[in-house]
This record gives structure tokens, C-alpha cells and sequence, in this order.
């Protein structure tokens, strides 16, 4: 025999579901009506993708160095190939070198400037009304 599955039966709660974290009309968030709050989730966001890519950069040029010693590990005595091996070497280590000094150039600028440019927070805030 066949039952009868009554979708109605169902609560379902009120239209959009229950009310959790978003930016539509019901969520919780509420950026548009205060300024502290829309600066804390735009610099939260802002430093998510700059830490990412500090780390994704890290992480490439290290894989570049790794790959440039198992290079001169593996050139038997080629000239060519130990040559190839230490420019990938070396251009891994200017990439690790590159993201420190820039980040610690963009910290040094903020200072000099009065303003910490690696947490815009601040800024942003100053910007509001």
C-alpha cells in the first residue's frame, strides 16, 4: 500500500528560515545601519585575503626552492642543469625575501604615515559618519 507524504505537514518556520548571519533583510548583520560593524567584516575580510596570499606566496616560492635543490641534487654534474637548478634556487629565495621585506615595508610606511596600513579598521571607521 502507498502513503501519502503531506509536504504541509511540515513546519518550515517563516519565510527565509531562521534568522542567522547575511546581509539580507533577515539577517542579523545589519552593516547598513551600523559602521563599526560593516568596517570590523570588510578589515576581517580584507586581512582573510592578504594573509592568504602571504601564505600562498610563501608556500609557492618555497615549493620553487625545494624543487631547485632536488634539481642540483638530480643534475649529475651537467653544467646546464646545475646552472638551471641554482637560478631556481635563487629565485625561490628572492621570493621568500620579496613577501618579507613587503610586508614589513607596508608596517614601516603605516608608521611612518601615522596609520596602520595592515588594519584599515581605523581608517574606515574615520570614514563613517
Amino acid at each position: 500500500m502507498i502513503e501519502k507524504i503531506l509536504a504541509a505537514e511540515i513546519d518550515l518556520g517563516p519565510i527565509g528560515g531562521q534568522p542567522s548571519e547575511g546581509f539580507g533583510p533577515w539577517g542579523t548583520l545589519h552593516l547598513f545601519r551600523d559602521v563599526d560593524i560593516a568596517a570590523g567584516y570588510l578589515t576581517s575580510i580584507l586581512s582573510k585575503i592578504i594573509g592568504i596570499m602571504t601564505v600562498i606566496a610563501g608556500i609557492w616560492f618555497f615549493f620553487i626552492l625545494i624543487t631547485g635543490a632536488f634539481g642540483y641534487l638530480t643534475a649529475g654534474g651537467d653544467p646546464k642543469k646545475i646552472e638551471g637548478a641554482t637560478k631556481r634556487i635563487s629565485n625561490g629565495l628572492i621570493g621568500l625575501i620579496v613577501i618579507v621585506l613587503a610586508y614589513a615595508l607596508i608596517s614601516l610606511i603605516g608608521n611612518f604615515l601615522g596609520f596602520d596600513i595592515l588594519n584599515p579598521q581605523e581608517i574606515i571607521k574615520q570614514l563613517g559618519p
